[in-house]
């Protein structure tokens, strides 16, 4: 059950992300990380965040930083929890994915790094950001 409301609590901060400026200052020192399964902005939002082959770096403007290739996928398991740890060593602040499991949520929480449940494309992300 608390799981499901911090997914909750994360779900209504990414809609108040979008909703207008007047909650952008809440998030204007983030660095995003948005998993995905390519390496262009078209690729799809990847359903688990863990093993997901791409993560997008971009600034709270959307402008793009990098395109981190997963380093953690040749792991036997903790793929999530692995990746976790990298992208919050990295800065990242906010990671935007399909799913992530309990052990990555963990590494996520401990980081301190936003977890925010999407679908779509990772243009999606950029081009809400942007504007």
């Amino acid at each position: 059950m608390r799981r499901f409301l911090s997914i909750l609590v994360v779900l209504v901060g990414s809609v108040l992300l979008t909703a207008g400026s007047a909650h952008a200052s809440e998030y204007q020192d983030d660095t995003f990380a948005i998993a995905a399964e390519g390496q262009k902005v078209s690729a799809k939002i990847a359903h688990l965040s863990g093993p997901a082959p791409y993560f997008h770096i971009v600034d709270i403007n959307g402008t793009p930083l990098k395109v981190l290739a997963n380093p953690h996928l040749d792991l036997e398991f903790g793929i999530g929890p692995a990746a976790a740890a990298t992208l919050g060593d990295m800065g990242v602040t906010v990671l935007v994915g399909g799913m992530a499991g309990p052990k990555m949520m963990d590494v996520l929480d401990a980081k301190g790094v936003r977890f925010v449940p999407r679908v779509g494309k990772v243009r999606d992300v950029v081009k809400e950001l942007q504007e």
